[in-house]
């Protein structure tokens, strides 16, 4: 199969045109770009972490969680998707990303679990609220008295709002760690999701309209007022839920950026005491689920409640070096005010209303202003999500070929007369047309010093191609016309040398067939036959010679593996190497026959197909002299024809295979040597080409 890069470029092109925000924010590439910036802020502080990202755009769907080591998006979460921009969603994907890696740097999660255990046993921690207001006083005798007579539903309901209360302090504390730390994309991306959080969150009426619970209502304003430092009123809200607002309000100033979860917790512990005379209804509701066994209170809470991130799951420490900080009071109202600029610019914010008439006025016409600058906002993630998209449409384009020369590949398998011994035998070609990043990350950790083999070998046999280049005199020959003298010293034969004029070099294709049987799992067979066809990989594409790789085992059909083609080019094959094993039987003769067939479409006159075997061939009806007898004929057959064939054996069932192959047999008894022994087998068949 053939195409031009142009074609895969137009292709590209078209295919980044038509990208979805699910295909973009929830497509591994994406997923990358967020570990490295997850990544990037953690490594500071010795802590790893990991992106995952996934599409869920369901009613209650999931935003974030993390482990404390991997963070896994819902990039279709409610926040994201209400952005109307590309760029703005991806910034605020990035401020998520921030969010959960200021918990993992910054939370203190074994403190936390011990406030709420405390609360859940009927006790306050880290101690019994002091110097308390009129109101507080009142407050707490009520709630010591219920704790004293042990209410569960008083003690439920006060758990389960101090829960609230903690959650939104210890957001705000680690959103201001983050963006001290890191004043770029990350609290770019923290800020705009505040702003877009409190806009999208009912405005006090709206709520009572709805018949919240009071205590919820309550919970909400210190939310908005924590998240933005203002509160959505615009139907005019006058009375009692913004007074006991501003009670609160200065325990949230002065704990909420506290690097002591103590003061944070002895905070919610005050506001608790504000909020308790709106508590009445939550707790009969409580109550009432108690008695009947339902959970209907707590459902209440998820639905009335504005909902954020959660809390991670696991208990841990701030990471190490963290140290202290210090908050700088309206260091971020700045930022705030031109990110909600922005916001109000791409979304609107203009309330439907009733009207009459429209107005018309000013004198009309058409103007053109050639100098607008836009609306002032430059996403720092512009720039990121262009390559990324290109990456994303790139890959689809190079899956879509691939999923082509698959099937191309498959029609070619299926036109082939296999013979009797593989009568009723289906022949499955089997291609990655989409390289997982995990199979990138081990080719990286295990090629580098197989790659220093290859680049030796090329060393070997490089200045020799460029003689027969450019012409000149070729040394060291075992036969010739010419002797020179100085070679005679060397003592190995190698008397001769003739002169050569510039000439292009002789074409030559290479083939490898690795068995993939269950045997070659023994004594890394298959690792040393995957590392030799790194080497083969990288040496013939250095050289510019076309290299096909194939791997072969037989289930219920013969699988033929499309490790490396002649016709690839998304330059990933190496990759896809990776994914070699030892699988099951192998009916070598189909698997032969195929490659075979493969390596007689190239045009190269020199054609070489190397086997990697570690035995017979062993499976279902095919096995023995038989089996055999098939093999010998498919090399002869195909030697007729111009392959040479060579068979390396790396097992026990070395006599076996010598006498399938016979003059094309290797005796590979070291298998560290494996690799190496190939890369000088093709070079000596180069050179034994170019000396004839």
């Amino acid at each position: 199969m053939r195409t031009s890069h142009t074609a895969i470029r137009r292709l590209i092109s078209n295919v980044k045109n038509k990208l979805t925000p699910e295909q973009i924010f929830a497509s591994p590439q994406f997923a990358a770009y967020l570990t490295d910036i997850s990544e990037g802020t953690t490594k500071r502080y010795r802590r790893k972490s990991k992106v995952i990202t996934y599409w869920d755009d369901s009613d209650n769907a999931d935003t974030a969680h993390t482990d404390n080591r991997t963070i896994t998006i819902n990039a279709g979460n409610f926040l994201t998707r209400s952005f109307p921009t590309i760029p703005l969603m991806a910034d605020s994907l990035l401020g998520i990303v921030g969010h959960e890696d200021g918990h993992i740097l910054f939370s203190d999660f074994v403190m936390l679990d011990t406030f709420h255990q405390a609360l859940s046993g009927g006790r306050f921690y880290p101690h019994e609220p002091e110097d308390l207001s009129p109101k507080q006083e009142q407050s707490l005798t009520s709630i010591l008295e219920a704790f004293e007579e042990e209410d569960k539903a008083v003690i439920h309901a006060v758990s389960g709002i101090a829960h609230n209360l903690v959650n939104i302090m210890e957001d705000v504390y680690i959103e201001e760690r983050m963006c001290c730390a890191f004043p770029g994309a990350v609290k770019t991306g923290i800020l705009l999701n505040n702003l877009r959080f409190a806009d999208l969150m009912d405005t006090v009426q709206e709520q009572i309209d709805k018949h919240h619970h009071e205590v919820f209502i309550l919970v909400n304003l210190l939310i908005q007022y924590a998240k933005t430092g203002d509160v959505n009123n615009l139907g005019g809200y006058k009375g009692p839920y913004l007074d006991t607002l501003y009670d609160c309000i200065p325990f949230i100033d002065n704990a909420a950026y506290d690097d002591d979860a103590k003061v944070r917790f002895d905070a919610a512990n005050q506001i608790l005491l504000y909020l308790w005379p709106y508590m009445e209804s939550y707790i009969e509701k409580v109550r009432e689920d108690l008695k009947n066994g339902t959970a209907e209170a707590e459902a209440e809470m998820k639905k009335q409640v504005a909902g954020g991130i959660p809390l991670p799951g696991e208990s841990s420490r701030p990471a190490p070096g963290t140290g202290k900080h210090k908050h700088v009071p309206g260091a971020e109202d700045e930022e705030r005010e031109s990110l909600q600029e922005v916001l109000d610019y791409e979304a609107g914010r203009i309330a439907l209303e009733k009207t009459d008439d429209i107005e018309d006025e000013g004198e009309g016409g058409v103007s053109r202003d050639n100098d607008f600058g836009g609306s002032g906002y430059v996403s720092q993630a512009a720039a990121d999500m262009e390559r990324i998209m290109t990456q994303i449409a790139g890959d689809a384009a190079y899956m879509r070929y691939d999923e082509e020369l698959t099937e191309e590949l498959q029609r070619e398998a299926d036109k082939i007369r296999y013979g009797n011994a593989h009568r009723g035998v289906h022949v499955h070609i089997n291609r990655m047309s989409y390289v997982e990043p995990a199979y990138m990350e081990l080719y990286q950790k295990v090629a580098p010093p197989l790659l220093l083999i290859s680049k030796r070998l090329q060393k070997q046999i490089a200045q020799i191609l460029k003689d027969y280049r450019d012409g000149g005199k070729l040394d060291n020959l075992p036969f010739g016309k010419r002797i020179n003298p100085r070679n005679i010293y060397h003592n190995d034969g190698k008397f001769f040398y003739k002169l050569k004029l510039p000439q292009d070099l002789i074409g030559i294709a290479v083939a490898v067939l690795n068995d993939e049987s269950g045997s070659m799992s023994c004594s890394d067979r298959i690792t040393y036959a995957r590392s030799s066809s790194i080497i083969l990989y990288d040496f013939c594409k250095g050289l510019d010679i076309p290299i096909a790789i194939y791997g072969h085992t037989e289930e219920d059909d013969v699988e033929l593996y499309a490790y490396a083609e002649f016709d690839s080019i998304d330059n990933k094959d190496q990759y896809r190497l990776m994914d070699m094993s030892a699988r099951c039987g192998n009916r070598d003769g189909a698997a032969l026959r195929y490659v075979a067939e493969r390596l007689m479409t190239r045009p190269e006159p020199i054609k070489l197909l190397i086997i990697t075997s570690d035995g017979q061939p062993a499976a279902c009806g095919y096995y023995g002299t038989e089996a055999e007898a098939d093999l010998r004929g498919i090399k002869q057959e195909y030697t007729r024809k111009g392959i040479k064939f060579f068979a390396a054996a790396i097992g026990n069932d070395k006599e076996n295979i010598q006498r399938i192959y016979m003059d094309g047999f290797l005796d590979i008894t070291n298998l560290e040597k494996l690799p190496v022994n190939l890369g000088k087998l093709i070079i000596q068949q180069i050179k034994n080409n170019i000396a004839a």
